[in-house]
């Protein structure tokens, strides 16, 4: 039987958020997959298409805005949303995400019942 789990890209820089994010889409019934930082998130993204991706704003060696850009040219990721995660939680930051493009955008600290529904809002057919 085919696996019907959507597939959630995570791409976090601090480890203790990547586990609790992994570890909490999971127990809710996601794959996931994940990546420390901006690049590897587009070296999976070429040989991958999930469902909807995590991106955090600020990482290292490439920022979220610059990684959601080179994500919006690549036409196979047409129809994935991308859901902008940080603790920048002003209301131009979150201004700015917005008008970036970002199909979402979740502050940090995540609260964890409505990153889930979040996700399963913008996965419902």
């Amino acid at each position: 039987m085919a696996d019907d789990k959507k597939t959630i890209l995570i791409a976090e820089d601090e480890p203790l958020n990547m586990r609790l994010t992994v570890d909490l889409l999971e127990i809710n019934g996601f794959n996931t997959l994940s990546c420390c930082d901006g690049i590897a998130a587009l070296e999976t993204l070429k040989n991958t298409i999930p469902d909807l991706i995590l991106l955090d704003i600020n990482m290292p060696g490439m920022n979220g805005y610059e990684v959601h850009e080179k994500i919006r040219k690549d036409s196979r990721l047409d129809r994935v949303k991308v859901i902008a995660l940080s603790a920048s939680v002003m209301k131009e930051d979150e201004e700015k995400i917005r008008k970036a493009g970002f199909d979402d955008f979740v502050p940090k600290p995540i609260d964890t019942k409505g990153l889930v529904k979040k996700i399963k809002d913008h996965l419902a057919p």
